[in-house]
């Protein structure tokens, strides 16, 4: 298994992943724009190389960008251009009780077999209007297959991946109101032609024909009343 530190220290994006990238960027922004407040308050927890939350800094003025990891490289990285990035626990971040609008983390809720304590800290840390938005492996795609044939030998260490079905009950189980389910790339075949071919496009096929068969999901929540 590589060490976190390690992996941001090399870290490079990749064309399929800029696409991915961009996707989740337009689900964010979806529900940014319905959080009704001059300036609304967002971090994104497990921020790795920063990519979502970097962009979100860049293309508006009613954001006030936060971010938190536990690798320091990735802090370093990351408050080169967010002030407000820290080091930490995501499941006991220190940080104040209802204090944003938008929660998100994207390839970081998968990392654990319990995620009970991870979606009892998010809740906490999420104003009574806000959202939360998690993305995380699909379980029926091209990406698990790859996974698959590392033999037990996978670089990032325990991972799982979820179905549309599964991630909805979870979050119900912890209290949560699912808002909306939603899938990015139909079984991983746009990001596999475009790592292959190195390329970037926007592709046509959007949607798959079943409810779990993408490379990500995107799952929307907000707390109960």
């Amino acid at each position: 298994m590589i060490h976190w530190d390690d992996y941001w220290k090399t870290y490079s994006v990749s064309k399929a992943e800029k696409w991915l990238i961009l996707e989740r960027n337009k689900i964010l922004n979806k529900y940014l724009d319905q959080i009704d407040k001059p300036v609304k308050k967002v971090i994104e927890i497990g921020c790795g190389f920063g990519s979502n939350i970097h962009l979100i800094k860049e293309s508006r003025s009613d954001v006030e960008c936060h971010a938190l990891d536990n690798s320091q490289i990735s802090v370093d990285l990351v408050k080169k251009k967010i002030d407000e990035a820290y080091h930490g626990d995501c499941r006991a971040t220190g940080l104040p009780d209802e204090s944003y609008d938008l929660i998100f983390s994207a390839g970081l809720m998968e990392h654990f077999k319990d995620e009970t304590a991870l979606i009892k800290e998010w809740k906490r840390l999420l104003s009574p209007k806000g959202f939360l938005i998690t993305f995380v492996p699909a379980r029926y795609s091209l990406w698990q297959l790859y996974q698959l044939l590392h033999l037990g030998q996978w670089q990032h260490g325990y991972e799982k991946a979820y179905s549309a079905k599964g991630l909805t009950e979870l979050h119900k189980r912890n209290n949560l109101n699912v808002i909306e389910n939603t899938g990015i790339d139909p079984f991983s075949i746009n990001g596999f032609l475009m790592k292959l071919l190195n390329i970037s496009f926007d592709p046509i096929w959007k949607k798959s024909f079943l409810p779990s068969g993408y490379t990500e999901f995107g799952i929307v929540l907000n707390k109960k009343s």
